[in-house]
């Protein structure tokens, strides 16, 4: 900060811009006045729906209850100060438009663009209401997107590869397995070393496993049958070896339509908008005469 204050560029800005202000207080401050104050765009109109509107955007949240409830219980004073805001406010909005100040404002523009595209938006979301033949053919078309996938409850002992190499980690896993004979699923923690995620894992699903242990691991755990009585392994995760209790897997599924026909049908509702949105943008663009006017290699 203090070698940016250092800039003879900025000094030289600093300097002129209090020149400037200063010979416009001596030669221009009654023409700046008055035209400050030569707001003639009408009256500033202070009604109820006007303040509404103005608390809930000053809050960003949109509850007219809530701010109908607010309003009516306001002091005279909390409200006389509320009105003097939203007329400051608007005063000010209508002389930055008056004086042009929108005009080359990159934000301002991108905010109108944003104010067009919601116009488009609610437009197009009000006639999305598919038939249930229209939403079952959606549904079956994406039956991949609403799979779920197996779960995995288990617990683990397990070997570190730091300790010695893989090999020696696959050799202290089996020495160890003919003695866990009688041992549950709490007895794991007394074996082992130390494993970098979690000593047991309960209903996680596959995503989860394989990116703590590995692919290989979870498609292990896949080719075993759950029990909870039962040790197996080694298994080798990309940290070492390990020794399993598999207590219980669920099976991939894909719930009907009935089980999630609220999210079908949102899924449904994005992606028509989306259709929707971008037909009426490119109608929009194709409303408008487009110079292109560069030259060659520009």
């Amino acid at each position: 900060m203090l070698r940016f204050l250092r800039q003879p560029l900025l000094h030289f800005f600093i300097i002129g811009a209090v020149l400037f202000a200063i010979g416009g207080r001596q030669s221009g401050q009654s023409d700046t006045q008055s035209s400050l104050s030569a707001g003639s765009q009408g009256p500033i109109v202070v009604d109820r729906a006007r303040l509404l509107d103005y608390m809930q955007y000053q809050a960003k949240a949109f509850e007219p209850d809530v701010f109908n409830k607010k309003l009516d219980t306001m002091s005279v004073q909390e409200r006389q100060a509320l009105i003097s805001d939203y007329v400051r406010e608007e005063a000010l909005y209508r002389e930055a438009l008056r004086l042009k100040l929108e005009k080359g404002d990159y934000i301002i523009k991108q905010r109108l663009v944003q104010k067009v595209e919601f116009l488009i938006e609610s437009t197009a979301a009000d006639t999305i209401m598919p038939g249930d033949d229209e939403l079952r053919n959606f549904y079956q078309q994406r039956l991949s997107d609403y799979k779920v996938d197996p779960v995995y409850t288990f617990t683990h002992i397990f070997f570190d590869a730091e300790n010695g190499g893989m090999d020696a980690a696959k050799v202290k896993a089996e020495k160890l397995l003919p003695k866990l004979s009688g041992k549950n699923f709490a007895d794991a923690s007394r074996y082992g070393d130390r494993f970098p995620f979690l000593q047991n894992y309960v209903e996680r699903t596959r995503d989860f496993v394989a990116n703590n242990f590995s692919s290989d691991f979870v498609n292990a755990l896949d080719g075993s049958a759950p029990s909870g009585t039962h040790w197996y392994g080694p298994l080798a995760s990309r940290y070492g070896y390990h020794l399993v209790m598999l207590v219980k897997r669920t099976e991939t599924t894909t719930p009907s339509l009935e089980q999630i026909r609220e999210r079908v049908l949102d899924d449904f509702r994005y992606e028509s908008l989306a259709r929707k949105r971008e037909a009426a943008e490119r109608a929009v663009v194709a409303g408008y005469e487009v110079q292109v006017r560069l030259e060659p290699g520009q």
